[in-house]
């Protein structure tokens, strides 16, 4: 066997180093580069589970919003919201309304002159027309109309030359006043001894006539609050 001098064996020496640093270098990658992918893939596992997780909750939120919806549709309470809402409706005077009644007719009083003609007393005035609803419904009245035009509580009633106006629409004689509510409380208020009517007969022709169904349409002009606001609850 040949024997190494002192350069081969310091040679070898080196070369044996450095193999087997080269060797730990390669495993130390090696196991870097699988701690990385390893991480890498444990958290996009648990970002599958968590949005899997979301997905679940969403469906089960969507169940209980269609649940709530069916119940709501189905439920005693929304006949009860819907009830609520036309006899609001109705308190307003946004819907036709029928029941008995009285009309009252009101036009101008006519009176003989000397020469075989006829001259009128006194022309209808909105005064009168308001006199006669204040009547009303102070007897009463659930409803009121004067020519299909419903009474309620931003309705005007005034003169404009020869016409008067009632809920910006022009009318002329004759009036018909329609109300609905007990009809013997209503004509009694009117045929009160000293009362409206008797006062307005004087110079005006006005009839009274009960009815066992009247029908009253609803208001169908629109109602706007630019200024007026609700109160709104404070809580302390």
């Amino acid at each position: 066997m040949k024997k190494l001098n002192g350069a081969q064996l310091a040679l070898t020496l080196v070369s044996l180093i450095l193999g087997l640093a080269l060797a730990a270098q390669f495993k130390n990658v090696q196991r870097v580069g699988g701690n990385v992918s390893r991480q890498r893939t444990q958290e996009l596992i648990e970002q599958i589970n968590k949005l899997e997780q979301d997905n679940e909750a969403l469906q089960n939120q969507i169940k209980e919003y269609e649940n709530i919806i069916s119940n709501y549709e189905n439920s005693s309470e929304n006949e009860t919201l819907i009830n609520e809402l036309e006899k609001t409706k109705s308190i307003a005077g946004l819907l036709p309304m029928e029941g008995p009644g009285v009309i009252v007719t009101v036009d101008n009083l006519y009176i003989n002159t000397w020469d075989g003609g006829q001259q009128i007393v006194q022309n209808v005035h909105y005064d009168d027309l308001l006199r006669l609803i204040n009547e009303l419904n102070a007897a009463g009245a659930e409803a009121i109309a004067i020519n299909n035009e419903r009474v309620i509580s931003t309705t005007e009633i005034r003169n404009a030359g020869d016409y008067i106006v009632i809920n910006t629409n022009r009318h002329s004689v004759p009036f018909e006043i329609k109300a609905i509510g007990n009809p013997d409380n209503l004509e009694a208020a009117l045929k009160l001894l000293g009362g409206v009517v008797e006062n307005l007969s004087q110079i005006l022709d006005i009839r009274i006539r009960a009815e066992s169904n009247i029908t009253i349409p609803g208001y169908e002009g629109t109602i706007n609050f630019k200024y007026a606001q609700p109160i709104q609850d404070k809580k302390s």
